[in-house]
């Protein structure tokens, strides 16, 4: 099967030329080129590459969680450093490794959403590049303009053109400095003579050596197929239905099966319609006990109820569960707990408090555990320098 791959850095528009390649069922090049898209080659598949430029990758610690999970946790984690309203921004993560990590790609909603439709499956550029070793970076150039530098972590963030040292490499090795962090070698992976590694050498003090050239039509099938695709949340596509086994000799185990799911399906069906008859009827309840206590026809009656004991409580003076001091009461004895300067900053909005902690994974567990056996719920996400942990009163909470 026949694969076009495209690279885009802004939304494909019919008059437009831009690189692609055409890859054959084992993800070999057969032949590559840079048209408009009345000129691309005809092909079974039709997938977009994102140019780095339009992309970052961040690298997080996650406790394990299923996809959309930790989606959510990611998006949680990363609310304060995306470039715009958070509603503007596309995120999706790569699978979880043993420990925890993962990387997290974000790019605009409107890109994506422009590539959904003649794609079937939106990677990233950056996603593709080998990680260097342990305390190295890796500097690619771009298929489409300037480069982006990536680090053992899986992170990325995007450069210039690479003829001249980009400020952006600048300020991330003086930064990595102050932090002491910094890399062992910038691996400069597109062609470069020696003097200019020489000269990069002695204006940043960090070593520059030369990698080995890479484009992204050499990823490889592994890269490809682990790279994370945009295409999912509200941009997902119907999985394909899996072909079912053919030949006489398997004819009447199928029939058996089908019987079987046909039976489990009407099973299922008829508990789904009792459970679906039941929550109307709740609904229902609830929607008359709301009306009755004066919240009109509200869409979420259980929230409105809430809300009017909530405010029935403070013209009486009193505190309502999901107030700030009454919440912050219930997580006081688990924060207590914890070791001296460990809570670094709190804030309340939107019924949650959120903490920035420094915390080991084992005490943040601990944590999570005796703040659930205060009826508090939690989402937390590893960043850069501690532990970010949102803490709600868990429904039906008193």
């Amino acid at each position: 099967m026949s694969t076009l791959r495209v690279l885009l850095d802004t939304a494909p528009s019919l008059g437009r030329a831009v690189a692609w390649s055409l890859f054959d069922a084992q993800d070999r090049v057969l032949s590559s080129g840079h048209d408009a898209p009345e000129h691309w080659p005809n092909a079974q598949r039709k997938e977009a590459v994102l140019a780095a430029g339009c992309v970052r990758v961040a690298a997080l610690k996650l406790p394990p969680l299923d996809r959309e999970r930790s989606t959510a946790a990611a998006t949680f984690a990363l609310e304060d450093q995306l470039a715009g309203p958070g509603r503007e921004q596309h995120i999706t993560v790569s699978s979880q490794r043993a420990d925890g990590t993962l990387e997290a790609v974000i790019a605009t909603r409107d890109l994506v959403a422009s590539a959904a439709v003649p794609f079937l499956r939106v990677v990233a550029e950056s996603t593709l590049a080998p990680r260097p070793d342990a305390g190295a970076w890796r500097w690619y150039a771009s298929g489409a303009t300037g480069g982006f530098m990536r680090k053992p972590d899986g992170a990325t963030f995007a450069l210039g053109a690479s003829e001249e040292l980009p400020p952006e490499l600048d300020l991330a090795l003086a930064h990595a400095t102050r932090a002491a962090a910094s890399p062992v070698r910038v691996e400069v992976s597109f062609p470069i003579d020696d003097a200019r590694l020489a000269e990069w050498t002695r204006a940043t003090g960090t070593p520059f050596a030369r990698g080995n050239n890479w484009r992204w039509q050499d990823a490889g099938p592994a890269a490809f197929a682990a790279a994370p695709d945009l295409l999912h949340g509200e941009f997902a596509r119907d999985v394909a239905p899996v072909r079912s086994l053919a030949g006489a000799a398997y004819r009447f185990a199928v029939v058996v099966a089908i019987a079987a799911v046909v039976l489990h399906v009407a099973a299922a069906f008829s508990e789904w319609a009792w459970l679906h008859i039941d929550q109307w009827r709740t609904h229902r309840a609830l929607a008359a006990l709301a009306r009755d206590a004066g919240a009109g026809d509200a869409t979420d009656p259980a929230a409105a109820l809430a809300r009017l004991r909530a405010e029935a409580r403070h013209h009486a003076g009193l505190a309502a569960p999901g107030d700030a001091l009454p919440m912050l009461a219930r997580a006081a004895p688990a924060l207590a707990a914890l070791p001296a300067n460990s809570v670094k900053t709190a804030t309340f909005g939107d019924g949650h408090w959120t903490f920035d902690l420094a915390l080991p994974d084992t005490a943040a567990a601990a944590l999570e555990q005796r703040l659930s056996d205060a009826g508090l719920s939690t989402l937390q996400a590893t960043r850069p320098g501690g532990l970010r942990m949102r803490v709600a009163l868990e429904a039906g909470a008193r």
